[in-house]
Parts: C-alpha cells; sequence; structure tokens
C-alpha cells in the first residue's frame, strides 16, 4: 500500500514528528512547556484540516509563531517547523 504523499498528509506527518519529538526530549525541555506546545500543536493541526480557503490565516500564524518562539532552540523540531512554511504558503 503507498502512502498518501499530498500536500496535506506530508504536513500533518511533519506535524506528528514534531509531537513525538517533543514528546522524546527529557533533557532540555520540560514537562510544563510540552504541555503547552503539546496543546498548540493539536490546535494549529485542527485549524489546518480545513479547507484553506476556509482557514483562520491569523491564528493559525500565530500558533506557528508561538511554536517557533518556544521550540526555536531545539534543531530538529526548529527545521521541521520551518519546512512546514513549503506546504503552509501564507506563513
Amino acid at each position: 500500500m503507498s502512502k498518501d504523499r499530498s500536500d496535506f498528509a506530508v504536513m500533518n506527518r511533519m506535524i506528528d514528528h514534531i509531537r513525538l519529538l517533543i514528546a522524546v526530549d527529557d533533557e532540555q525541555i520540560t514537562v510544563k512547556k510540552k504541555l503547552d506546545v503539546q496543546a498548540a500543536l493539536k490546535e494549529f493541526q485542527v485549524l489546518l484540516s480545513v479547507p484553506e480557503e476556509q482557514q483562520e490565516r491569523a491564528r493559525i500564524k500565530g500558533y506557528y509563531q508561538l511554536l517557533c518562539r518556544e521550540l526555536g532552540e531545539h534543531g530538529d523540531v526548529d527545521a521541521l517547523l520551518k519546512s512546514l512554511k513549503n506546504y503552509i504558503t501564507y506563513l
């Protein structure tokens, strides 16, 4: 069975990878930060799940900026966040 390679599917897999990287990082990311950013990631993903013409762009940008600010110092997570710009054109 082949993997769904649509932009939406790839973007969701990237967000899932970010979530996993946050969950397994016990050395640099505090539990409080993990809980905060995991909740923000979930809401970010929900907002992106609606058709692009119906997306709340200002809220999505706000969540993206929050995630970048909170997680920018973590290399792998930062790289995945920056890669999302390839799939969310208005970021």
